[in-house]
């Protein structure tokens, strides 16, 4: 019986189809018409037991790091940026207003979840978030990205708009869009690597002066090029997102100027606003006062 459990686990990722366990522990799938057969949904419900308890053992603690203390009544997923972790985002913790709780996605490859391999293609990550955001939320909520974590919240939001209703908005910060994204090629060298932390400066020089951080770090990162590369799509009516959507950009980030923010404009079915604010690439980090505030106020939680 487990064997078959973990076979239709296997087979629902490769549909797409979103399996996750609601508050009162029963199986709840949802995806496109033609993944969900008639055969393939008896088979579901016929291991829906072994299927839910997998399913739940597969903690969404390890995948969610609370970065506020308040337990408010709206909820805000963070994906952050190539190479970095909820860590990054500390700041957050003391900008965000009380009716807001921060919720960072951990991914495998960084932080606690150091020892497991790092994804490197976008749909399968983005898969296993939306069906962890779909087991973990229970009241509004927005997606916010940063970076190449922008890229897989838009491909997040996309798998969760038939199955909630319960998101809000989609906030894209200091990031291209997938037309973008330049075609897959070789791996970066060591050398570029450090060219692109440079450029980004969200790392500590002492850090890139370290060997050992770098034996450790540069693998991560160079995964998470590949992710970022995975990201590249071009505009159609199935890739857009119907909940309103907010581009931020920081007035001295080189890496993604205004240019850039417009330009996630046809990615939008709904309402796009732009927000520039001081910083360069890491401005979610170094202007999270003004950041959180333009969150809060698209979400509507009050910040006074």
């Amino acid at each position: 019986m487990s064997f078959l459990a973990d076979q239709l686990i296997g087979e629902a990722r490769r549909r797409q189809v979103r399996l996750w366990v609601d508050s009162a522990g029963r199986l709840q799938f949802a995806g496109d018409a033609p993944a969900l057969d008639d055969r393939f949904v008896m088979l579901l419900r016929t291991q829906e037991r072994p299927i839910a308890a997998k399913i739940g053992a597969e903690s969404g603690d390890r995948w969610f790091k609370r970065l506020t203390r308040g337990d408010g009544d709206v909820l805000l997923y963070l994906i952050p940026a190539a190479g970095a972790g909820p860590g990054t985002y500390r700041p957050w913790s003391a900008a965000a207003p009380a009716g807001l709780r921060i919720e960072a996605v951990l991914t495998p490859g960084r932080e606690e979840r150091f020892g497991e391999a790092p994804f490197t293609d976008v749909a399968a990550l983005a898969d296993r978030i939306a069906e962890k955001i779909l087991g973990h939320a229970d009241r509004p909520f927005g997606v916010f990205g940063h970076s190449t974590g922008a890229l897989v919240a838009r491909e997040v939001t996309r798998r969760l708009g038939a199955s909630t209703t319960l998101q809000r908005a989609l906030f894209v910060a200091g990031a291209l869009p997938p037309h973008l994204v330049a075609e897959p090629g070789p791996d970066p060298t060591d050398e570029e690597l450090l060219a692109h932390l440079n450029a980004w400066q969200g790392t500590p020089a002492e850090l890139l002066a370290d060997p050992a951080f770098l034996r450790t770090f540069l693998p991560t990162l160079r995964a998470d090029m590949r992710l970022f590369h995975s990201c590249r799509r071009e505009v159609s009516p199935a890739e857009r997102v119907s909940v309103p959507m907010v581009a931020l950009g920081g007035l001295q980030d080189e890496t993604a100027p205004e240019g850039h923010c417009q330009a996630w404009r046809p990615w939008a079915a709904g309402p796009f606003s732009v927000r520039r604010v001081e910083g360069g690439h890491f401005f979610p980090v170094t202007a999270a006062d003004e950041v959180l505030a333009t969150v809060a106020g698209q979400l509507g939680v009050p910040t006074g």
